[in-house]
């Protein structure tokens, strides 16, 4: 019997997830995978995890029961490709690991080329954005792994599906889409927002790090505007630290609008957060399926995002949020203050995205979508 037949006789599939670190706090790509490991049917899918990067996790991120293994590896990751691939090796061999899951281009170039040499059956990579950080030499990289190495590409969006297809070569039937997952019973206490529990003064808000993609200087010159029409309106953005901070205070103090613009910083509640907005904004100039606008729906927050990567297949505009263009201060104010001035469609609104997160998002039903994708292709893995 070969080893691939031996192990398609186990009840559930070894996958070995690889990532480069785990960064504590709300980054994107972690906390996908934090939820997916929560949520794995372990009859179907034995996760295993591997850190590349000397970042280390603190357990209490990881299920108890997975195993986990530190690489450790410099940032100058061709160091010591050699001596870490030996101890990769000796991982995915020991626990007779069927398919790898990889994140991240160092997790990716390192796992895809080990993990086939070594015999594992099937590698899969990730894309959770628009590609909008790539250079020529990461679309060359990406290009020869999709040809040689990667057997399946994951990608979070539509938007990123066409992506990945674009920037890196790869074949249209070799990109399955899930969806970011979401633990929507996070929300349940939060009651749906009507206009008759409506803050006064009304409260806008946004949740993400104070990046420049996330766009946090067009959110500022957004407030500006509306603020001359509605004076007593507040702004506040969870998310992001005082050194990122810095250059959005000066901005905020330059439009004269610090006693109604408040860079909060990281929160831990984000729940508690939302349930106090009014309407939700993602202010964005790039992203893939932004797990923000995920939370704000499941909050039941009347939102506005901007046009930009999958945010379109979350929100339809005019039926359960509205869409703006990114990079458009413009546009964004007056789709705040269209909300503002008619409290009955942002309820509606609200109302009808949070139906669709619960229906389509909720986290153990894409669990099982990626369990879903696992068992399918190993099993033509194997035929062949």
């Amino acid at each position: 019997m070969s080893g691939q037949d031996e192990n398609m006789k186990r009840k559930a599939v070894h996958v070995c997830f690889i990532t480069d670190g785990w960064i504590r706090g709300r980054a994107g790509t972690e906390m996908q995978l934090r939820l997916l490991l929560n949520h794995l049917d372990r009859d179907r899918i034995h996760p295993f995890l591997v850190f590349l990067k000397k970042i280390r996790a603190s357990r209490e991120y990881v299920p108890s029961e997975v195993p986990v293994l530190y690489l450790d590896c410099p940032n100058n990751l061709f160091v010591s490709f050699l001596t870490k691939s030996f101890k990769f090796r000796s991982f995915l061999k020991e626990n007779r690991i069927d398919l790898i899951q990889a994140y991240f281009p160092d997790s990716t170039f390192f796992a895809s080329i080990i993990g086939k040499l070594c015999g594992v059956p099937v590698v899969f990579g990730a894309r959770r954005d628009i590609g909008h950080w790539m250079r020529p030499r990461d679309k060359r990289v990406a290009k020869f792994l999709n040809q040689f190495f990667i057997d399946k590409i994951v990608a979070n969006a539509q938007a990123c599906k066409e992506a990945v297809i674009e920037q890196e070569n790869a074949k249209p039937e070799n990109v399955f889409v899930i969806p970011n997952g979401i633990e929507t019973e996070r929300f349940d206490s939060i009651p749906n927002w009507i206009s008759e529990s409506a803050n006064t003064p009304l409260r806008i808000g946004a949740v993400g790090n104070t990046k420049p993609v996330k766009g946090t200087d067009v959110l500022i010159d957004a407030a500006k505007i509306v603020l001359e029409k509605f004076p007593d309106a507040q702004f506040e953005i969870a998310g992001g630290n005082s050194e990122s901070h810095k250059p959005y205070n000066k901005q905020i103090a330059d439009c004269g609008i610090a006693e109604h613009f408040h860079l909060l910083g990281s929160l831990a509640d984000i729940p508690k957060f939302l349930q106090t907005l009014d309407i939700a904004v993602l202010p964005s100039r790039a992203e893939g399926l932004s797990n923000g606008l995920l939370e704000y729906m499941a909050a039941g927050r009347p939102s506005i995002a901007t046009d930009v990567g999958g945010n379109g297949e979350l929100i339809e505009h005019e039926r359960n949020g509205l869409l703006v263009p990114s990079e458009n201060p413009q546009a964004l104010a007056d789709a705040i203050i269209n909300l503002i001035e008619n409290p009955q469609r942002a309820a509606k609104f609200a109302a009808e995205a949070r139906n669709d997160v619960t229906d389509k998002y909720n986290a153990a039903k894409v669990a099982n979508q990626f369990c879903d994708l696992c068992e399918t292709v190993l099993k033509q893995k194997v035929k062949k």
